[in-house]
């Protein structure tokens, strides 16, 4: 079987190993170079001899036609692949061309469904697998199994113990075509259908007037760290926080929230709408990372406010 692999998730990596020394691996194709992390894949195929494809917009369907033309693979697959498939690439392999969507398939269709699914405050998330189709992750669904969220878990746990499934499904799904063996074809109601777009900036950034603690500890997790944290601002400065704890207190009714209401040796305590109050325990600064007990003992003090941040990102921070 030969096999080519589209990818921009470096959780991709045991597959691609699995793939390679079962001798099916022929290419791999990433996206326009974005993040350190690219490096990693790139590195992996390079030493295993694979060949590997950096591809822009531009020039993906004439790259993608002709590698096709020379390695007619069996399968595709598509795992956190960014660009549209057309269906003169998607109905060529003779086993089909799949994707990898971390989400209980139809909802949640679209980009980053665990940043969303996270900051939504969901319980039960998942692994589907589906066939490509001129939509985007509409596809006949052919593997599902579903992922239960740990309360308080980051994106980056999230998605490691997804990929760990998909990893599995993957596994059993290429067996199945290995030997002709037939598919299920799971058929869910398309009044389930959610889709969510690729998040912007202020989805990042925490809204201390209007976030319960919930949703600011939601929004931590989900930031932690594909983005650097959930954004602030603090005695002027823009600040991401990247894991707070629920305290078992509540505020003053008079004290604003974002309002830091306790700050010493044990932390640093900040009030929330809806009086709640979260302990900051880790932040990222312009001078570094620093745990709230930290930022305490150098002088965060009682009455001091996280507020909302005005939102200037680089090119490079927005990325996600």
């Amino acid at each position: 079987m030969k096999i080519i692999f589209f990818t921009n998730q470096l959780a991709a990596l045991p597959l691609l190993s699995y793939f390679h020394t079962k001798g099916w691996l022929k290419a791999v194709i990433h996206p326009h170079r974005q993040k350190a992390s690219d490096f990693q894949i790139e590195d992996f195929c390079c030493s295993a001899a694979i060949p590997f494809h950096y591809v822009g917009k531009a020039e993906f369907h004439e790259l993608i036609t002709d590698l096709f033309d020379v390695i007619a693979p069996d399968l595709a697959v598509m795992f956190g692949f960014s660009y549209h498939i057309p269906e003169c690439l998607f109905t060529r392999p003779r086993l089909g061309f799949y994707n990898i969507h971390f989400s209980m398939l139809p909802a949640y269709r679209g980009p980053n469904p665990i940043f969303w699914q996270i900051k939504n405050g969901e319980t039960v998330g998942g692994v589907s697998i589906h066939q490509v189709d001129s939509g985007w992750d509409t596809g006949p669904i052919v593997m599902q199994q579903q992922v239960s969220f740990i309360p308080g878990e980051t994106w980056g746990i999230c998605n490691s113990r997804h990929s760990a499934v998909a990893y599995n499904l993957m596994v059993q799904l290429a067996d199945q075509l290995q030997y002709g063996l037939p598919l299920p074809q799971i058929s869910i109601p398309e009044q389930q259908a959610t889709y969510y777009s690729k998040p912007a900036v202020e989805e990042f950034a925490i809204d201390w007037q209007t976030s319960t603690a919930t949703q600011i500890e939601n929004l931590v997790n989900a930031c932690n760290p594909n983005v650097g944290g959930a954004i602030a601002s603090l005695k002027h400065q823009m600040v991401r926080i990247l894991e707070v704890s629920p305290v078992d207190a509540v505020a003053d009714a008079a004290t604003p929230p974002g309002t830091v209401v306790h700050s010493d040796q044990s932390g640093m305590y900040v009030s929330c709408v809806d009086r709640k109050i979260l302990r900051i325990n880790i932040l990222k600064l312009n001078e570094g990372f620093m745990t709230g007990f930290k930022l305490a003992a150098l002088g965060i003090q009682p009455g001091d406010v996280f507020e909302n941040a005005r939102l200037v990102l680089t090119a490079k921070e927005q990325i996600i």
